[in-house]
């Protein structure tokens, strides 16, 4: 049988970490080995991790690294199993995600998959990144998928090979680089939408810029990082996805100038309007084929975690605001990590909170 480690970075993280272990040590396959890398937390969090001791193993750092990938790094030692499965401590694993991701690596070619992220219900606001979710993984992903072009393996639920594992500190989004990282030494990147992890987002505006900034900024360091290295067929879904992002901060930041220099904005506002119903259209596509493939989305004997249907419909009235803050963001980090070729790496965190709905 396939053995295998799940790894856990964890800084100052005392809201979710004892569901998240709890999560990993039910898992339906039991794991040989899980490894929490204690990156210099100062809460409570060293303490909640000595009710496991017995059962897991705890890598602590005496200062934060600041960098995720170099907390993941001080695992390698203790890694001496065929997979390594990663996870973050604000989120926690379908029982069943381990069995679902490891029977893939029956196929030899296979290097790593990639799991499906779920937002824990808070609110609206951290509602609008999950229907980002369904739009992203529903939409995109399963067609990037289907040509073998995936981009990203979610940091919250995705397994690699052991040999393969070696998270880089170059960029700020280490998932990303690892995932193009193991297709640039020849290996398939697969997705397993059934292998569930249910994370916490953003609940408050200044969470969810710094979020977006970070992943936004990543995406554009990996870009530089490997786009002449990765395959023709890598080389155009990073290309599309600038292309895809770019147009609704193109035609909005038009719209505001040509509305600064007196000329007629309209047009360029309803072309804007037409993408922002194009992109609500998507979401709803996405959502209405999850509830058909796994079940009423949101039925009590699904999960806990589900986004009520209160909040997704206020969520849905909030995207297209969000998708003005999402342009913003995309263009300044476009243009200063692309065009200026700065290398912003500060970790920037969202908030976390304390919910009944992390106890079972």
């Amino acid at each position: 049988p396939m053995s295998y480690s799940i790894v856990i970075p964890a800084y100052n993280e005392e809201a979710g970490i004892e569901e998240c272990v709890k999560s990993a040590l039910s898992q339906t396959i039991p794991p040989n080995r899980i490894v929490v890398v204690d990156d210099g937390s100062t809460d409570r969090t060293p303490e909640i991790l000595r009710k496991f001791e017995d059962q897991i193993t705890v890598v602590r750092l005496k200062k934060n690294t600041g960098n995720k990938a170099l907390a993941l790094r001080e695992a390698i030692p203790y890694l001496e199993h065929d997979v390594v499965m990663y996870t973050d401590a604000d989120s926690k694993l379908s029982p069943d995600a381990a069995e679902r991701m490891l029977i893939h690596f029956i196929d030899p070619e296979v290097g790593a998959v990639s799991g499906y992220v779920r937002s824990e219900e808070h609110n609206a606001i951290s509602g609008v990144r999950e229907l980002q979710y369904i739009l992203g993984q529903e939409v995109h992903k399963r067609g990037r998928a289907a040509a073998g072009t995936l981009i990203v393996i979610p940091g919250c639920v995705g397994a690699v090979r052991r040999e393969l594992f070696d998270p880089s500190p170059d960029t700020i989004t280490e998932d990303m680089d690892l995932t193009l990282t193991v297709q640039r030494k020849g290996f398939k990147v697969v997705f397993e939408p059934r292998a569930v992890a249910y994370t916490q987002d953003p609940s408050d505006i200044r969470s969810y810029i710094r979020q977006s900034r970070r992943w936004f900024a990543g995406f554009f360091q990996n870009f530089r990082k490997h786009f002449f290295n990765v395959s023709t067929a890598l080389k155009f879904q990073l290309l599309l996805a600038i292309v895809d992002n770019s147009f609704s901060s193109a035609v909005l930041l038009l719209a505001t100038l040509f509305k600064i220099i007196s000329m007629d904005p309209v047009p360029l506002l309803v072309l804007f309007g037409a993408d922002l119903i194009l992109w609500l259209v998507l979401a709803v596509y996405g959502t209405c084929r999850r509830v058909r493939l796994y079940g009423d989305l949101y039925s009590s004997e699904r999960s806990q975690f589900e986004v009520k249907k209160r909040d997704l419909f206020l969520s849905l009235a909030l995207l297209p605001s969000f998708r003005v803050i999402d342009s913003c963001l995309w263009l300044y980090t476009l243009i200063t990590e692309l065009l200026l070729g700065s290398k912003d790496l500060t970790w920037y965190r969202a908030r976390r909170v304390k919910k009944e709905s992390f106890i079972d």
